[in-house]
């Protein structure tokens, strides 16, 4: 079965994909399964490909929080706290960080990452509170009645149906 048919036979009747990865390691040929996630470890990985987190919180400072940096001062600081306003800036933020894990061999995301995005979240929108406030719970009183005046209309009706049956017959 080709590579077409064998993706056909997947997407048409739910097989299971069998996706072979050839890698050289140590002169022999070492094959990945889909089902095989020793590919996920870090320390299995050559040296060449291994996530540098040092490189990356430098990288990831020098390039992606000063460039938000710069769009945060643009805007007002009132503003901060409005999505609409933030919202660019910290889709670019994102990206960022995603392009240079992903160039960098790291897994996205990772605790480099998520410190960078702590360190912003710490400068930029630590006063910023929930915008959309839930609705409180109605005062006891007014829960109360509401429940039981259906529960007492319920027996009520009851009698009335049975009632006016009763004199149909």
């Amino acid at each position: 079965m080709g590579p077409t048919s064998n993706i056909l036979h997947v997407l048409l009747w739910g097989g299971a994909l069998q996706t072979n990865v050839t890698m050289e390691d140590d002169g022999g040929t070492r094959k990945i399964k889909e089902d095989d996630e020793s590919f996920q470890k870090q320390d299995e990985l050559p040296v060449i490909v291994r996530c540098n987190l040092t490189h990356l919180e430098w990288l990831s400072n020098e390039l992606c929080q000063f460039s938000f940096t710069n769009d945060m001062q643009d805007i007002n600081k009132d503003l901060w706290c409005d999505w609409e306003s933030v919202i660019r800036p910290y889709n670019m933020l994102t990206l960022c960080l995603e392009y240079l894990t992903s160039k960098l061999g790291c897994f996205f995301p990772n605790n480099a990452v998520q410190e960078a995005l702590l360190q912003v979240h710490i400068q930029y929108f630590h006063h910023c509170h929930d915008q959309e406030e839930g609705f409180s719970d109605a005062p006891h009183y007014v829960a109360v009645t509401l429940t039981i005046v259906p529960v007492c209309l319920i027996p009520i009706l009851v009698f009335l149906i049975v009632c006016k049956s009763k004199v149909r017959e």
